[in-house]
């Protein structure tokens, strides 16, 4: 599956971008030029879906595409050859309701600690019910057992119980899956007396690259997460790992505060003076908060002609290509301008 992602990203970038664009899209680069890559060429939900993805392992797998006819690379864009369009329909009929389960940009910041909770929750419990108050965690990072540490002491009269709600609920949404994406998620559980595999020995027993079982696994872990949040109702509690994480707006905490200065109508030469920040950091707070948030209005930051004056010619060339915008509009503009309407639109 991570090869048909890579096409999937490949053809949605159109040509325009390297494949550097590829990876930080995946990684969940936190960086103005891929939040507005990822909305401008709909890459929103592998946002952050495989954060541990080398540079040297993508440059390695797209190698790989390109001596095998199934990709080519020139200066760094990858596209489709023949053989990969190919490729691409045939995963598009594997993988074609899979690819609906990524939600990257809304779930990446919560993946990892909501799953490693669920997983340390599991195990203690497990152990304890057993009568085995000796065991070594799966993870001892200090947020983690404080939640489980809570969550114990809430319902140490009543483990057994709990942990027959957690199978009920996880039970049908696994069920739901295919086997080889429901086989990722059982696995990974550590009880009493069996340890969860990890990802290498996975792929080893699945006999898949370790790459596809990231990408399977986080798509699984993205498809038990929205179908929580979206009927808290009939999971209560997965819900109960999920409920502080949730975020209303996808937006780092940087761009959070100067959202919150912009509310309370701070111009921009004052906001870089209040924040101590460059002019440069705060125009990428409000691009930033552009993409996400419908509402936001970016009339402080633009005249109305050079915003219908963009627009028009975004929509004219069918491109997201900055430099080719500026030039077609003959320099009037700033990128600033420029990025700020691209935002607005794709938010739209």
């Amino acid at each position: 599956m991570f090869q048909f992602l890579l096409l999937h990203c490949i053809t949605l970038l159109k040509g325009e971008r390297t494949y550097s664009a590829i990876h930080h899209a995946l990684i969940g680069k936190k960086s103005s030029q891929t939040f507005q890559d990822i909305h401008a060429y709909g890459l929103t939900p592998y946002y952050g879906v495989y954060k541990s993805l080398k540079r040297t392992q993508l440059e390695e797998t797209l190698r790989a595409m390109q001596q095998d006819g199934t990709i080519a690379i020139n200066e760094g864009v990858p596209v489709l050859a023949a053989k990969g369009r190919a490729c691409y329909k045939e995963g598009l009929e594997s993988y074609a309701h899979e690819l609906t389960w990524f939600n990257g940009l809304s779930l990446q910041h919560m993946s990892e600690p909501v799953w490693s909770r669920l997983l340390l929750f599991v195990q203690t419990a497990a152990n304890i019910v057993k009568g085995q108050h000796q065991f070594i965690p799966i993870t001892d990072k200090p947020e983690y057992v404080s939640f489980v540490r809570k969550m114990y002491h809430e319902q140490k009269t009543q483990l057994s119980q709990s942990l027959t709600s957690l199978y009920n609920e996880l039970y049908p949404l696994l069920k739901d899956m295919p086997s080889e994406f429901a086989e990722l998620i059982t696995y990974r559980f550590t009880s009493a007396n069996i340890y969860g595999m990890s990802k290498s020995q996975l792929a080893q027993h699945t006999h898949e690259t370790v790459h596809d079982v990231e990408v399977k696994f986080s798509c699984s872990v993205h498809y038990i997460l929205e179908r929580a949040m979206a009927d808290s109702t009939n999971f209560p509690w997965l819900y109960t790992f999920i409920a502080d994480q949730i975020q209303e707006i996808p937006i780092t905490e940087s761009a959070k505060k100067t959202l919150d200065y912009i509310n309370q109508g701070y111009s921009l030469q004052q906001l870089t003076r209040i924040r101590r920040l460059k002019l440069s950091t705060i125009q990428d707070h409000i691009v930033e908060i552009a993409l996400v948030h419908p509402s936001f209005s970016i009339e402080p930051f633009i005249s109305s002609k050079a915003a219908q004056d963009i627009s028009h010619q975004v929509k004219q060339l069918n491109t997201n290509r900055l430099k080719v915008i500026r030039e077609s509009l003959g320099e009037q503009y700033s990128y600033f301008e420029i990025r700020l309407v691209l935002a607005s639109l794709d938010a739209q």
